[in-house]
């Protein structure tokens, strides 16, 4: 990552840093309107408990009841729910197809048009621990972990593609950005899996450059970018892997139990918690050198908004979250929290964070721009997580 110092000398703004002031919020109207760079989407027909566009609602699938809250982000108020069989033990949101896809752990998982239509069940050659969707939302990763058994469902026709058997007990599975290749890494392994999305077949091994021993633990995928973050299982140094070239081309050198490593919206900063010593490194492309901040342990989430402007870091075991200015860097201000923290999420646009709480349920809106608590919604049970459809730094 090249890094390049930004910004006039001490604290005088530049011409650099108004320009980028107004591109900052250009950008934001910008993305309010096309969503993502997916420039031309249709408003959807009112059918159901929501109209208008699907990056428009925040969902929050309940953790004890089988309902998904829906939030308006244009009133911040509850405009109607989901109706599911089962309490989800996971649910994901295609914005592309505006669909919903839940599992409860079994060999089964429920397809819902967030608009309308029925919801249709699909049989899974093997149990739905963790669903992973693609990074266009047209397919989804059924996996067992355990068993080391991936099933591929193409959520257009809504049916089983393939199923992906005999793998090791597996650690992660992520996505290529054009959905054609699935990586993934196995419990002990040092290297990567490489495997085609449309048939199943199990194309190569990728040998990673990390020391001999590693055990990967975490893949997570910059942003427009064909790169994977390698991280090791329990934290620590992490391997920049190239996707065309397949292979290591950079080390992020941080202490064991560091991570994960959690990258902006934009990809042009990226974050890394550490819990145990209660700090935030943040490596920036504005700035020479990491800087490491003061964080806090039993971190629920990590977050950028604001065009990658402002952090938000939540902290279950401290009821907080901490605000970072990312242009400077540094630890803007700490936010009480009235619950513990679950994973949220950031609206299309970079303005608003969502961040449910647990004991009692609320869904608190931190604006972005002001960094502060502009709305508290009450939520009908314990929130399971927030998701925004193609939201901040996610697309799909």
């Amino acid at each position: 990552m090249r890094m390049k110092v930004a910004g006039g000398r001490h604290g005088i703004p530049t011409l650099l840093t108004l320009l980028t002031t107004l591109l900052r919020a250009a950008v934001v109207r910008l993305n309010a309107i096309v969503g993502c760079g997916v420039i031309g989407l249709v408003p959807i027909a009112q059918a159901g408990p929501a109209t208008g566009y699907i990056e428009r609602y925040v969902f929050v699938p309940s953790a004890v009841s089988p309902i998904v809250t829906l939030i308006d982000t244009d009133t911040d108020q509850i405009s109607g729910t989901l109706q599911l069989e089962y309490v989800p033990g996971q649910v994901e949101v295609s914005r592309e197809l505006t669909k919903l896809i839940a599992t409860e752990g079994r060999s089964a998982m429920t397809v819902l048009g967030v608009f309308g239509g029925p919801p249709n069940q699909i049989a899974l050659p093997n149990a739905a621990q963790r669903l992973v969707l693609g990074a266009r939302g047209r397919v989804v990763a059924a996996i067992d972990p355990t068993a080391g058994a991936i099933a591929l469902v193409d959520l257009v026709s809504e049916r089983v593609t393939a199923s992906i058997t005999g793998l090791p007990p597996l650690r992660d599975v992520i996505f290529g950005n054009d959905d054609s290749t699935i990586y993934v890494v196995a419990k002990g392994g040092g290297g990567i899996g490489v495997i085609d999305a449309v048939t199943g077949r199990q194309l190569r091994q990728i040998v990673a450059g990390a020391p001999p021993g590693t055990d990967i633990g975490t893949l997570t995928r910059l942003p427009g970018d064909r790169r994977l973050l390698l991280q090791p299982q329990g934290g620590g140094s992490i391997d920049v892997l190239d996707l065309g070239l397949e292979r290591t081309i950079d080390r992020i050198d941080v202490t064991v139990g560091a991570g994960p490593a959690v990258p902006s919206g934009t990809g042009t900063v990226l974050m890394i918690p550490d819990g145990l010593r209660q700090t935030l490194v943040v490596r920036s492309e504005h700035f020479p050198a990491p800087v490491t901040l003061r964080g806090a342990a039993g971190v629920t989430g990590t977050y950028s908004a604001w065009l990658d402007s402002v952090g938000f870091v939540a902290s279950a075991a401290r009821r907080q979250l901490l605000v970072y200015d990312l242009d400077r860097p540094a630890l803007a201000k700490e936010i009480t929290l009235p619950g513990v923290p679950v994973r949220g999420a950031v609206t299309v646009d970079s303005r608003k964070l969502y961040l449910p709480l647990s004991d009692p349920p609320k869904l608190l809106v931190v604006d972005g721009k002001t960094q502060q608590v502009v709305a508290t919604i009450d939520l009908p049970s314990q929130p399971l997580v927030a998701i925004v459809a193609g939201g901040w730094g996610v697309c799909h």
